[in-house]
């Protein structure tokens, strides 16, 4: 085992394509397990989208560290869980929201206004705009701005960044290719929306936002060695992305 795995990080593109392949396998082993589980909870409590999402997350987290153990013979060591030293929280935090923001009203103008209006598909998806409401403040705080954002650093920015990161004298555009493709890979998990009743002009939104918010997440995963910059900055993006839902539920 440690030969083939020796083999395969000595080749870019094989390292690459393992990952990826791991990472697929990680997300599907996660849908295998956490739906039976989902539809029993479902039968005796009322589960919505986000309380739903938890029980995926969690496989998703256990699966990722089991991944982790196994590329890494045995050990946590090396895939991020440490803390980072001396690292510049305030520059990060302004500038995760500022991207953040910047992203999100491009995005809106390209996709929302421009796209959706000058192509209009109906075929694809739903007709939704926005994401389903939270029962409360509580439980968007819990299942998104913390739990999801923990589980999903930990696959993305732990074990898919951590399996190709000894290739991170690879760069394209000033950006390692394990930020590249850590930040990439986030945001194409999130096409899965569609089949959430979300429109599909509405899924690019997401998609498009939360590469970006990869891309930052993976930047500082890199530069800090840490897992808790990442995490930081996916907290920060999930929190500004409620604000609308928020100010929606104010208005109506």
């Amino acid at each position: 085992m440690i030969k083939i795995l020796g083999k395969i990080k000595s080749n870019s593109i094989l390292s690459i394509l393992f990952a990826l392949v791991l990472s697929v396998i990680v997300i599907k082993l996660s849908h295998i397990f956490s739906e039976p589980i989902s539809d029993f909870l479902q039968t005796r409590f009322h589960l919505n989208f986000y309380t739903k999402n938890v029980v995926f997350k969690f496989f998703m987290l256990v699966f990722s560290i089991l991944g982790i153990l196994i590329v890494n013979g045995g050990k946590l060591k090396g895939f991020g869980f440490i803390m980072p030293t001396k690292f510049q929280y305030v520059k990060l935090a302004l500038s995760a929201i500022g991207i953040t923001i910047a992203s999100f009203v491009v995005g809106m103008v390209v996709f929302i206004i421009i796209l959706s209006n000058l192509f209009p598909i109906d075929s694809i998806g739903g007709s939704t705009v926005g994401f389903p409401k939270e029962d409360s403040i509580v439980e968007m705080i819990l299942t998104v701005w913390i739990w999801s954002s923990l589980c999903e650093e930990v696959f993305t920015r732990g074990f898919l960044y951590g399996t190709i990161q000894h290739l991170d004298s690879k760069k394209f555009l000033r950006l390692s290719i394990p930020v590249w493709i850590s930040g990439i890979f986030f945001g194409l998990m999130h096409t899965q929306l569609i089949h959430n009743g979300m429109s599909f002009w509405f899924v690019a939104f997401i998609v498009f936002n939360t590469t970006i918010i990869g891309l930052v997440a993976a930047y500082y995963r890199e530069k800090s060695g840490s897992l808790f910059p990442a995490f930081l900055v996916h907290f920060l993006a999930n929190v500004v992305g409620s604000f609308p839902i928020f100010i929606n539920q104010i208005i109506n």
